[in-house]
């Protein structure tokens, strides 16, 4: 299992939205002065952070920092479909137009067509795969308890 630290922003019911936490070890680095890597996790670091829904069997509330996980053979699948599917389709797709009409333009035709074959076909097990859990990200456990949101405290106060 492929495990991050994460922030619940939101409780909906099974699910929390979460924030990831970008995390790099570029800061400690006695080399980072003359590191392209480095450089370009500083850009990383403007960019706008993402949100996404989790599984949350532990029942974790919103400002509590947890332990995301994603099931190593489901990300490999879905990087596999996400990156490969539409690249062979398009190569694919391109040799069978040069091969078939023996033409640079119907190659290049082919291609197009063969990507949007390839999106569409991702569309589809985007689709499908969308409702499996198996394909879901789990939040696995809390890291702590000391920032949780004002709405989900509990109000002990038994005296009234």
């Amino acid at each position: 299992m492929i495990e991050e630290t994460a922030t619940i922003l939101e409780c909906e019911g099974e699910y929390a939205q979460i924030k990831t936490e970008r995390a790099s070890a570029c800061g400690s680095c006695a080399s980072r002065s003359a590191c392209e890597t480095a450089s370009l996790k500083e850009e990383a670091d403007h960019a706008p952070d993402v949100a996404l829904l989790a599984l949350n069997p532990i029942n974790a509330r919103p400002g509590e920092r947890v332990v995301i996980g994603f099931e190593e053979d489901a990300l490999a699948k879905a990087s596999m479909a996400f990156y490969a599917v539409p690249l062979v389709s398009f190569i694919l797709f391109a040799l069978l137009g040069q091969w078939l009409f023996s033409s640079e333009g119907m190659a290049a035709l082919g291609a197009v067509f063969g990507l949007a074959i390839g999106l569409l076909w991702l569309r589809y097990f985007s689709t499908k795969t969308s409702g499996d859990k198996h394909y879901q990200a789990v939040v696995l456990r809390r890291i702590d308890k000391t920032e949780v949101a004002p709405e989900c405290t509990i109000d002990t106060d038994i005296s009234s």
